[in-house]
């Protein structure tokens, strides 16, 4: 039986990220995370090594923000992939980090066949 242990906890917002990330990538329905270049307009599918880099966190209002960039799989019903990405995130997060008031902000970037 585990005990709890008085004290804060503190988590960097890369790792935050990284477990979106992960989070993210085991979504039925999601190729990978996507980094968009707004000077011309063209958008990138990230290697699984820097899956951060389609993420960003912030902090609004005294809670966190993730706003998570992706590309799904085409075909799929991007309505409930997104569901499923929000609801997987924040599990993980509420879990893992312990973070309880988090918003995830799903930005499809593009759909490509696997």
């Amino acid at each position: 039986m585990t005990q709890a242990i008085a004290g804060t906890l503190k988590v960097s917002n890369d790792c935050i990220a990284d477990l979106a990330g992960y989070a993210a990538l085991e979504c039925y329905g999601v190729v990978g995370m996507a980094l968009s270049d707004s000077e011309n307009g063209v958008t990138r599918l990230l290697p699984f090594n820097v899956l951060r880099k389609g993420i960003n966190v912030s902090v609004e209002s005294g809670h966190v923000v993730v706003d998570v960039h992706v590309i799904l799989e085409q075909g799929v019903n991007m309505a409930s992939v997104s569901s499923n990405l929000v609801s997987s995130v924040k599990f993980i997060l509420s879990k893992i980090a312990e973070l309880d008031d988090v918003e995830v902000r799903v930005h499809v970037e593009g759909m490509r066949a696997r």
